[in-house]
């Protein structure tokens, strides 16, 4: 049986990428759940809140400053509320411009379903800061007597334990980090899971082989010398710590491989977690080293996995002309191996002529594209075909991003502002652009585009009915570009002017 507690990738882990913004008069906060599951089958959702924000409002405290937040944890079943906790959280004391990072752990008793957990933070000291809401889905699904396995909780770091606190579990401290994007200043990947019933799948005592390995998410290849074991002994509950090394990788997404053997080597539970890697240093090596010695032919030629030639492809729709994507639906539709590659050859040596390496243009791109597939996806839909993924890979990072995710009587929008941008479709220069996102599924993260001044894309007047939430006030007359009573909506601010 399968039990995930997987990070819901929000804005808050967006602020580890470059193109982020910070949200202006918001919390910066992470966020992340894990299920988990006791010997007398009782589960319950363990979360990991993590606070790091000087620019939260502190109060004196025996002569030191110290900062405060409401919490509000609320969980949900198909939009029904089943469960709500509420409670203060103070930081640590500290002197000084610099406030520690608070760390906050909780255990809620939970049924087996499908769930989704909503937190809002509230700044105690600050009444003007915008309150923070996250919503990520959570899956508990443990049965008596039957193998499954807990959520994977990703470690910052584990220690042996000295003293017991709010750390310690089986032994050692683990400080959880509550999001499943490593950056290269961090080189390892560590985790901590447990495995429940393996009594049931081999005699009580009996030695079973728990392994861990690294994989591309795309080809499947696992990437060498990256891997661990542990021996068990067939228990109620075997807990499991691992550590990989994540040196080697580069930017992109990887699976988590987790399987339990038999001494028969029989596998009999197997379960792949993607993260995501970024490693801009290895990045710019290897591919001045690749551009050098090999020519684009040969890399090309080298893949093997026809829907890994496909991705590709596909990926190109975004900066590709007119032309060009008629030869992607083409392509997309053949699946001839040998084709695709002569096309994403062609494509970008034409693109870089003589002026670049064109294998360093297209890393340089498959980067991005890494980045937009998980920021920016869409249930199935991978991340280069939503219309977020599209415009970032078309026009770049915007200069602004106004996220708003709980403003009153709205869906959740975004509105993007860019000084400065060039069409990577047409090569040409364009300033002073705006982009409308808007989410009308609540609890998903599908952001349609509904109004941009761009040429060529969708232009809306009337975006702010889109945007407004049962308020259709005067829609019936095709000149009114707003409802009524939204005339100093926030929306109106932060599209006039970004920020």
């Amino acid at each position: 049986m399968k039990s995930f507690g997987r990070p819901y990738l929000s804005g808050v882990v967006l602020l580890l990428f470059a193109f982020a913004t910070q949200l202006n008069a918001q919390i910066n906060a992470y966020f992340n759940s894990v299920a988990f599951n006791t010997p007398e089958n009782q589960p319950y959702i363990e979360t990991y809140l993590t606070i790091s924000d000087k620019f939260l409002g502190s109060k004196k405290e025996n002569g030191q400053d110290q900062q405060s937040v409401q919490v509000i944890y609320s969980l949900y079943q198909d939009s029904i509320l089943v469960q709500q906790n509420q409670y203060n959280l103070r930081g640590p004391l500290y002197s000084g411009t610099i406030p520690p990072a608070f760390i906050d752990i909780h255990r809620y008793k939970s049924q087996n379903g499908t769930y989704t957990i909503q937190l809002t933070l509230k700044d105690l000291n600050d009444p003007g800061k915008k309150p923070l809401t996250i919503k990520q889905p959570i899956r508990v699904d443990f049965q008596s007597g039957v193998l499954s396995m807990s959520g994977v909780e990703y470690l910052e770091s584990i220690v042996k334990t000295v003293q017991v606190n709010s750390l310690s579990r089986n032994g050692y401290d683990m400080k959880p980090m509550p999001v499943d994007i490593f950056p290269e200043t961090i080189n390892d990947l560590n985790f901590y899971l447990e495995l429940y019933n393996t009594n049931f799948v081999v005699d009580s005592g009996a030695l079973m082989v728990f392994t861990y390995r690294i994989e591309h998410t795309h080809s499947g290849s696992n990437i060498e010398s990256v891997g661990g074991f542990k021996k068990i002994k067939s228990a109620a509950v075997n807990p499991i710590v691992g550590r990989l090394s994540l040196k080697s990788l580069g930017t992109g997404p990887y699976n988590l491989v987790l399987e339990l053997r038999d001494a028969d080597n029989k596998i009999h539970l197997q379960e792949r977690i993607r993260f995501f890697r970024i490693n801009d240093a290895l990045d710019i090596s290897v591919i001045n080293k690749d551009a050098e010695r090999k020519k684009l032919q040969e890399y090309f030629g080298g893949v093997q996995n026809a829907d890994t030639l496909q991705m590709f492809v596909e990926c190109l729709w975004p900066i590709a002309n007119t032309v060009d994507k008629d030869r992607i639906i083409n392509q997309a539709i053949r699946k001839d191996p040998e084709m695709m590659k002569k096309f994403v050859v062609d494509f970008w040596e034409r693109r870089a002529a003589d002026t670049t390496s064109p294998l360093k243009l297209w890393g340089e791109y498959y980067k991005r594209v890494q980045q937009v597939m998980v920021l920016f996806k869409c249930g199935k839909q991978k991340g280069y075909y939503t219309d977020r993924g599209r415009v970032y890979l078309q026009y770049g990072a915007p200069s602004q991003r106004a996220q708003q995710y709980n403003e009153s009587n709205t869906y959740p929008y975004e509105i993007w502002h860019y000084y400065r941008t060039t069409d990577e479709s047409t090569g040409e220069f364009y300033s002073n652009r705006k982009f409308v996102f808007v989410s009308r599924n609540m609890g998903d993260e599908c952001f349609m585009l509904i109004h941009s001044d761009m040429r060529g894309e969708i232009n809306n007047p009337r975006w702010r009915y889109q945007v407004s939430r049962s308020n259709p006030t005067g829609i019936e007359n095709p000149d009114n570009a707003a409802p009524r009573g939204t005339e100093q909506s926030q929306f109106n601010d932060l599209y006039n002017s970004p920020r």
